[in-house]
């Protein structure tokens, strides 16, 4: 039987719940983050802690808990589903209930699910995948938020055409990030990602950058969509799927339209990463 954290209590998975005059219903108001685990420990839970409280001074949630307080919810968790293997870990700090049913009262609640980690399709990382692009920016650069309905909307859009993320274009022409995702590219052997002042500062990208600094030129700068189409190699990069390749953005077919060598190299890093971890 799972068990999740609620509001102050390990409840059983099927009893979770919240009133529904939580912001997080009412207004979608709340934060969130997912880390997931290597040999059941959990993968640079700090570094995730830490931008789960970042989020919530982005978006003047007051959050009651300190680091140490959700990082040993974290692990208290882990220990009352010995049963599961590798999982993911959601983390969700809602606004919690209001008397004006609109503003933080200053009483978030704090969710921690552990879910399974889903087997993604082998295809993705041997042949690549295709993303589209979209106009659309982040409401609020940075901040890890609950309301997702323009990233939902987004992967309608990509279901639909066939592709696997979306890379969100800003209104000056910059590739920035996906719905979900990183981005970098290749240009030769210098690695370029979008600088993180624009964009969600992922795990695994602060990862890949570390690894990629002792085997390639790297460079945080804008990519123009133009200058993506041309490139080299281009990969997207998450927490529950590490390394994907991506060959087709939109009706162009990026190198040689299959995963590159660059990219194959930070795929067999991060993994070795893991395993060492």
């Amino acid at each position: 039987m799972t068990v999740f954290y609620v509001d102050g209590a390990f409840v059983p998975a099927r009893e979770a719940k919240i009133p529904v005059d939580d912001l997080a219903v009412l207004r979608g108001i709340g934060i969130c983050d997912i880390m997931r685990t290597f040999h059941g420990r959990p993968w640079f839970v700090d570094e995730h802690i830490d931008r789960l409280m970042e989020s919530g001074k982005k978006i003047g949630l007051a959050l009651p808990w300190t680091r140490a307080d959700i990082r040993q919810i974290v692990f208290q968790i882990l220990e009352k589903n010995p049963g599961l293997e590798e999982v993911n870990i959601r983390i969700v700090i809602t606004g919690g209930s209001s008397p004006d049913y609109m503003t933080p009262a200053g009483r978030p609640r704090l969710i921690v699910m552990v879910t399974p980690i889903n087997k993604l399709p082998e295809e993705w990382y041997t042949q690549g995948v295709k993303v589209i692009t979209l106009v659309q920016e982040r409401p609020l650069a940075g901040a890890k938020v609950t309301a997702y309905l323009p990233a939902a909307m987004a992967m309608n859009r990509a279901r639909a055409a066939g592709a696997m993320e979306v890379i969100y274009i800003d209104r000056h022409g910059n590739a920035l990030e996906c719905t979900t995702s990183n981005l970098f590219a290749f240009f030769g052997n210098t690695l370029v990602t979008p600088p993180a002042e624009g964009i969600l500062k992922g795990i695994t990208r602060k990862v890949i950058l570390s690894l990629a600094a002792d085997r390639f030129e790297v460079s945080e700068s804008l990519i123009p969509l133009e200058k993506l189409l041309t490139a080299d190699e281009v990969f997207i990069t998450g927490t529950s799927k590490g390394v994907v390749p991506v060959v087709r953005i939109d009706d162009t077919s990026i190198g040689t339209g299959s995963p590159g060598s660059h990219t194959r190299t930070l795929m067999a890093a991060l993994t070795d990463h893991s395993k060492d971890f």
